[in-house]
């Protein structure tokens, strides 16, 4: 048994020594809703290592047992008494541990998980209804220590146990009104720790401990158990939604059906006699060659177009968008720092549905140094749900991305024209020519709307709000305008590719990429 084992095997992520003097006394299996509730099931815990040690009581004994020793040679038969009283209290002691070894599995935690499973948001607190089951056949002990922690070093960034350890008494419960023999023989104690959810993703359950004293106090024996269940953490849609529903497009598009779009659909309605206001693109100069007289096209705007949110997992992805927390800061956070990689899987969530509020079909592409997951453009629920399953476990890549590739790619896969909401970080020079050569292929093809993160350094110089007091502050702010320039001008060239890019700042990067969806397909722009 390690020594990390051994710590993480105690009551509480402070270690074995502090255990918080609270006793909770266990309510029976008829007082307590939650265990009756049809909707629950249980879900055993997995053993996950066994420690058998002695207290601390022992430990003294044996200093009195060495103190007695250096004191009989000094009395008449000082030996044999203290030989008579050693071998019994070792007999005691052997006793003792080997009634608490045959109690280890008189009582065992199970998980009163409802139907769905455990689950929650991003930044949300949880109560986790665990509670011990025992068979009632024996004596049980009369109170144990519980606690629960995370399952491994991965998991500890993903959730916070906010509930301390707890000393649960163990109450023998009578039998239920009307409850047969063989329902009565089971016992349920509750206990319903908290944890905080502070990541998205899925993670292996809690680890749920146990300890349990032997009853003349020389032993102690700690067991904890896994999950077999994952936890699910969905990320949190609720603040993002409400920016969204701010925007005044998303309100003209949405809210207000009757607002009339600009541009021009692609499915062919009927030709009409040319009116003044009408553009060369609309006339049909076939049509007016046979006709003698000008003749316009009239198409009818698409309701369901194709879109597809096009993420990058490269090792850009994994730059932080928001202040990380000191380290010596008492201020508990309620969710981890934000990646760049974390804030384009709510923005392609939102905007999921936002497309299948307007009834567009959505897809998803994941990318890095080539394309890495691709999912079918496709509308309702259960392409929600899967959007959203593959969105759950994106993580961070060590490899830069490579646009022609990329591109390439969709160039063959894609047939049908969408709209590609390309979510990632341009900013970089190294990305820059790749991504030309990349967008190029299938600017004809595709709506290519790119959003990148605008980087603090970037901004214009000798801004009015902008303080200078030193050298290295001009030098600063003449380094980011030199960096806003060349951002501009490579805005300049795609556009000139009829392909859009903007650099958004974090807090405003969700709303305004989304917003550009829904702007070009205000303009149908395909």
């Amino acid at each position: 048994m390690t020594a990390r084992d051994e710590k993480s095997a105690g009551v509480g992520s402070r270690g074995t020594a502090i255990v918080a003097e609270v006793e909770a006394t266990a309510a029976s299996t008829r007082h307590n809703p939650l265990v009756r509730e049809e909707s629950a099931q249980r879900i055993a815990f997995r053993a996950a290592g066994t420690l058998f040690s002695p207290k601390e009581s022992l430990a003294g004994l044996i200093g009195v047992a060495g103190v007695g020793a250096c004191i009989a040679p000094w009395f008449a038969h000082g030996w044999r008494w203290f030989v008579l009283l050693f071998t019994t209290v070792t007999v005691l002691a052997c006793i003792d541990a080997f009634a608490l070894w045959l109690a280890r599995d008189e009582c065992a935690p199970v998980l009163l998980s409802p139907k769905k499973g455990l689950r929650g948001r991003e930044g949300e607190t949880i109560e986790v209804p665990i509670a011990l089951m025992g068979s009632g056949r024996g004596r049980v002990s009369s109170e144990v220590r519980v606690g629960i922690m995370a399952s491994t070093p991965e998991s500890e960034a993903a959730i916070r146990v906010k509930s301390e350890p707890q000393r649960l008494k163990l109450a023998q419960p009578g039998p239920a009104e009307g409850s047969s023999a063989s329902s009565a023989a089971i016992h349920l104690w509750p206990w319903t720790p908290e944890i905080d959810l502070l990541r998205r993703g899925l993670w292996p359950g809690p680890r749920f401990g146990i300890e349990r004293g032997s009853r003349l106090g020389f032993w102690r024996l700690r067991q904890w158990f896994d999950l077999p269940e994952p936890l699910r953490i969905d990320p949190d849609l609720r603040s993002s939604r409400r920016k969204i529903l701010q925007s005044p497009v998303y309100r003209a598009l949405v809210a207000s059906r009757q607002t009339p779009w600009t541009g021009h659909g692609r499915d062919f309605e009927r030709l009409r006699e040319y009116q003044p206001g009408d553009t060369y693109s609309e006339i049909a100069w076939k049509s007016t060659a046979r006709r003698g007289s000008p003749v316009t096209r009239l198409f009818q705007w698409e309701q369901r177009q194709e879109v597809y949110f096009v993420l990058d997992q490269s090792r850009a992805s994994a730059h932080r968008v928001d202040p990380v927390a000191a380290p010596d800061s008492l201020v508990p956070q309620a969710r981890a720092s934000r990646r760049l990689l974390d804030l384009s899987v709510e923005t392609a969530l939102v905007g999921a549905t936002v497309a299948l509020e307007l009834g567009d079909a959505f897809g998803l592409v994941t990318y890095a140094d080539e394309p890495k997951s691709w999912l079918l453009a496709g509308s309702g629920q259960s392409q929600f749900h899967l959007f959203r399953d593959r969105l759950l476990n994106l993580e961070p890549l060590p490899t830069t991305a490579d646009y022609e590739a990329l591109f390439g790619e969709i160039s063959l896969r894609l047939r049908r024209r969408a709209y590609l909401v390309l979510l990632a970080d341009l900013t970089e020079r190294s990305a820059s020519d790749s991504l030309r050569r990349g967008v190029g292929l299938v600017r004809s093809s595709h709506a290519v709307l790119l959003t990148s993160i605008l980087p603090a350094h970037a901004r214009p110089a000798f801004s009015p709000d902008e303080k200078l007091d030193t050298d290295h502050d001009v030098y600063a702010a003449l380094a980011g305008e030199k960096e806003s320039q060349r951002l501009a001008a490579l805005a300049r060239q795609l556009s000139h590719l009829n392909v859009q890019l903007r650099y958004i700042p974090a807090e405003m990067f969700l709303r305004k990429a989304v917003e550009g969806y829904l702007e070009s397909k205000r303009e149908q722009r395909l």
